[in-house]
């Protein structure tokens, strides 16, 4: 579209028609865009990858989890994540999809419900394990999970245990950014931001 049609959209003197307004959209949540704005929003100090930038701003969140809902084609019926990281941007993808987020704590929920857990090491002595309950991942579960960050895939792991465990079935995994490969643990396994190590 030429500058000054676009710059009349984004001063309000003129909208869009229904055509530009999809040509706009579609522009906007290209994997390229996507991938360019996680980019310049993360600041790397010493090896230490801050991803603030994304997950503390809502209009970040806003393009990526339209992107993500369009990206899986609204395959999922619930969004999975690991409890802290991914919890703002599987609120976001929630929302955008219409459908439930199930975050799995590291404590054991006291519940009476039947409990579905799954552990991973974390090291040479030490492990974590995530808990769900099996009302939060019912059978019938079309199930996205998502994480904020992952070298070597293990949180992506103990997830996909979860969905296994539950009998649901796993879509794919979205991280915002992922380093190598080893993080991918689905088929359909998407990082934002893909840094080859």
């Amino acid at each position: 579209m030429p500058s000054p049609m676009l710059s009349r959209y984004i001063n309000g003197s003129t909208l869009p028609s229904e055509g530009n307004a999809k040509k706009i959209v579609d522009s906007l949540l290209s994997r390229e865009v996507i991938t360019s704005i996680v980019a310049k929003a993360i600041k790397v100090y010493n090896g230490f990858y801050n991803i603030t930038g994304v997950t503390l701003d809502p209009m970040a969140l806003t393009l990526v989890s339209e992107y993500v809902v369009k990206r899986f084609d609204k395959t999922f019926t619930c969004v999975l994540t690991p409890e802290a990281g991914g919890i703002s941007l599987a609120t976001a993808i929630g929302l955008a999809a219409n459908v439930p987020i199930v975050v799995a704590r590291k404590q054991r929920p006291p519940s009476e419900e039947p409990i579905l857990e799954a552990m991973y090491l974390s090291g040479p002595a030490s492990y974590t394990v995530f808990y769900v309950t099996k009302r939060e991942l019912p059978k019938d579960s079309r199930v996205l999970i998502v994480d904020d960050f992952s070298i070597h895939g293990h949180t992506l792991r103990a997830l996909a245990e979860l969905v296994r465990r539950a009998g649901a079935k796993l879509v794919g995994t979205v991280v915002v950014v992922a380093v190598g490969t080893d993080w991918k643990v689905a088929e359909n396994s998407e990082a934002l931001l893909e840094i080859r190590g």
